[in-house]
């Protein structure tokens, strides 16, 4: 028998007409390292919640699932919501004294997983200071430390930027290659992952259509949505930006011209902000502009200040030094989508007209919270979508969407754009950033260090920058997209 097997497993969540999950067959060795993956709503959460009874979804389910597995450990994919301690010793500890672990045995076991996990300079720090990838990092060493044999994540790689997501990746690679511990994770994004999994499980639609090995899975067209923008650039089906560096095939890059801006409709100048008075500044001397009919994005660290720049700009916070100017009517959707979920259903919600344009026609009798991450997303920009606003205020609007439905975002956002509408976003997906924007502001330590055209600001950056503009940065000079290609 495999070390974990699902065999002929369908799932179907109460008073729905539709599975969830249908005929998913999978196994996986011990010391595997799965990735799934698929479009947003495709049943990813559902099936990795159903590996582990203890939180399995309840609903009706037929099928088997086989395991060997002693102890199985599961990081959701917000994990500010599962945290109960205060700070991270607290955290490390919860678990084993639920286990009755005696003080002494607790003690040499935070000290060791602290040590792995790069955690000891902040045992004693409030979990909510910490980053986003350092919170990530404390809700897969809390998972880890009571010798779990299969670790599931749930969109570990969410909403962190890519220091950050090439840190977690490493980490989880670590766990898998150092422990011996076998890992199934689900993702949306492949880049920096998929070279390192063993094996690919793609859902569509609650069926499993493929689970092979990446370099097999590359060669097929049907699955490029699945890879890496490099991989399906190139015949060779490259699955890292070094292999595709190497390839012999050169791109030529369109000319272009700058686009004169529209009038001012965002206006902040020499902005601080601090959360309390004997805080440290989260924006400092800030100034920033965006025109109407633009798309201006913001990029930059976890814990930069994007967040809290969009809410002085929502008028959610107000600074308390500098000027803001805003010409029209604001709509803002946060990083929590849920904080715009106020009643019992989907229908409640919104209209059924709008349920089609957003594509959740289907889930209208569902509760709010019932919906996946990209389906929260969905909704809430569909919510929104009914506001008479002027500038609409985005802060990580592809978290949790599948390529399908950024494309189909990009779509939304331009077509506001097209009307003279003004969108502000900010983003880690750097890639979706040098698709939509118009332009783009740095952001590092509270200030703006630098903003302008999209090809000009992300061809400055190393690190920060795009995959396009990765695999081409030794022969073009500022192509940061496909679209920048010819």
């Amino acid at each position: 028998m495999a070390f974990l097997e699902a065999k002929s497993l369908s799932f179907a969540y109460p008073e729905s007409e539709t599975y969830a999950l249908e005929n998913i067959n999978f196994g996986m060795n011990k010391g595997d390292f799965i990735v799934v993956m698929g479009a947003t709503g495709s049943g990813k959460s559902t099936l990795l919640r159903l590996l582990k009874k203890e939180i399995a979804p309840y609903g009706k389910i037929s099928g088997i699932i086989e395991s060997e597995c002693r102890s199985i450990s599961f990081v959701s994919q917000n994990p500010d919501v599962t945290f109960v301690s205060e700070n991270v010793r607290g955290e490390l500890a919860f678990a084993l004294e639920n286990q009755q672990f005696d003080s002494d045995k607790i003690a040499v076991r935070i000290g060791e997983t602290a040590s792995f996990f790069n955690l000891s300079h902040l045992l004693d720090k409030k979990i909510a200071a910490l980053s986003g990838g350092e919170r990530a990092v404390v809700a897969i060493a809390a998972a880890m430390i009571t010798e779990c044999d299969l670790l599931i994540l749930d969109e570990p790689l969410a909403q962190l930027d890519p220091k950050a997501v090439n840190q977690i990746i490493n980490l989880i690679k670590r766990v898998n290659d150092e422990l011996g511990v076998s890992i199934i994770m689900s993702s949306h994004i492949s880049d920096g992952i998929i070279d390192k999994c063993d094996k690919l499980l793609i859902l569509d639609s609650g069926k499993n259509i493929a689970f092979d090995t990446p370099d097999r899975l590359a060669k097929d067209s049907t699955f490029t949505p699945f890879f890496p923008i490099y991989t399906y650039m190139f015949a060779s089906r490259p699955l890292t930006v070094k292999s595709a560096i190497l390839c012999e095939e050169h791109f030529s890059e369109k000319s272009y011209d700058k686009a004169e801006r529209n009038s001012v409709s965002v206006s902040l100048k020499n902005i601080t902000f601090a959360y309390g008075k004997k805080e440290k500044d989260v924006l400092s001397n800030l100034s920033f502009c965006a025109c109407r009919g633009e798309i201006h994005s913001i990029i930059g660290a976890n814990g930069s200040g994007k967040t809290t720049l969009l809410k002085v700009i929502s008028s959610i916070k107000k600074a308390y030094c500098g000027k803001v100017k805003i010409i029209g009517k604001t709509a803002y959707m946060p990083q929590d989508v849920r904080y715009l979920f106020t009643k019992d259903t989907v229908a409640d919600e919104i209209d059924t007209d709008t349920a089609e344009n957003f594509g959740l026609e289907c889930f209208l009798s569902r509760h709010p919270y019932d919906l996946s991450g990209g389906q929260m997303q969905k909704l809430a920009l569909a919510i929104l979508s009914k506001q008479n606003f002027d500038i609409l205020i985005l802060d990580e609007p592809t978290k949790a969407l599948d390529n399908i439905s950024k494309s189909e975002l990009a779509f939304y956002l331009k077509s506001l754009k097209s009307v003279g509408k003004t969108v502000v976003l900010a983003s880690h997906d750097l890639d979706f950033v040098g698709d939509i924007s118009d332009r783009v502001s740095f952001l590092s330590d509270g200030m703006i260090t630098i903003t302008g055209d999209r090809r000009d600001v992300l061809s400055s950056l190393h690190y920060y920058t795009t995959q396009i503009r990765r695999i081409t940065k030794l022969y073009l000079k500022n192509a940061v997209s496909a679209e920048d290609l010819e």
